[in-house]
Order: structure tokens, then C-alpha cells, then sequence
């Protein structure tokens, strides 16, 4: 009985390795784009990001489908920095926190500027548009059905 078994297991793989060549041929998996730090992660998903949204605003023929594909290897390393950067930042804002408990004004200046230097640099492009134009985003805002902040 363990024979028949070692038998039709090894028949089902035979019969389906056809269709990982074709799909391994059909997807390539391509090098990424290097996220090093923050403010490549940042560039890379701005670069990227605005390739993709233009690509899914289009008809995506497959020519498209495998450009997102290829994209999407960046996005994913890019994200995850970030990811790592915000829980780094995340652990800093609990310092602060910890640090004001405590009455300690080292504890808070330190962690808060490592905080902040973090924060700053991921929303740095979102703060300079509502710097510039508050009242514009609002009533944008408010046709496109978004809450304000």
C-alpha cells in the first residue's frame, strides 16, 4: 500500500512540473531596487508607487501585468524598511513617553528627536503640501468624500 502511494505522489509531481516551468517562465523574478535606509525606501516607493498607479489607471495589457510584477519587488523591499523604521520610531515614541513619566528631560530629548528625525523625514513631503496649501487639500477633501485631519 506505501508503494501505491510513493507511486501516484510521484506521478502527480511529474504531471504538474510542466506547469511550474511555465509559470516560473512566465513570471521572472527580478533584483530589486536596494532600500538602505529610510530615505531610499521613501524614493523608491514614490518612484514606484507613481509607476503603479499609472500602470492600474491604464488598460494593463501584459505587457503592463508584468511591469507591475517587476515593480512590486522594489515596493516590497522599499515597505519593509519602512516597516522597520516606523517600529524603530514606534520603540523611540515609547521612550518619550516613558521619558515624561519619569520626569526625565534626557530621556525625552534624546528619544524625541530620534522620533521626530524619523517622522519627519516619512511625512516631510505631506507636510510641506499642507504647509503650502491647507485650504486647497480641505476643499479637495471635502468633494472627494475624504475626512480632514
Amino acid at each position: 500500500m506505501k508503494l501505491f502511494y510513493t507511486i501516484v505522489a510521484a506521478f502527480v509531481l511529474a504531471t504538474s512540473m510542466p506547469s511550474f516551468a511555465q509559470e516560473e517562465q512566465q513570471y521572472q523574478h527580478f533584483k530589486p531596487e536596494p532600500s538602505d535606509n529610510l530615505h531610499q525606501a521613501i524614493m523608491n516607493l514614490n518612484k514606484y508607487n507613481a509607476e503603479l498607479q499609472k500602470i492600474i489607471e491604464g488598460d494593463m495589457p501584459p505587457k503592463d501585468m508584468a511591469k507591475v510584477h517587476e515593480l512590486t519587488y522594489t515596493l516590497e523591499v522599499a515597505l519593509a524598511r519602512l516597516s522597520k523604521e516606523l517600529d524603530v520610531a514606534a520603540n523611540s515614541l515609547e521612550e518619550v513617553h516613558l521619558g515624561s513619566e519619569a520626569m526625565n528631560k534626557q530621556r525625552v530629548e534624546g528619544f524625541g528627536k530620534s522620533y521626530l528625525e524619523t517622522l519627519n523625514h516619512v511625512l516631510g513631503k505631506h507636510n510641506q503640501h499642507h504647509n503650502g496649501n491647507h485650504k486647497e487639500h480641505m476643499k479637495h477633501n471635502e468633494h472627494s468624500g475624504h475626512s480632514n485631519h
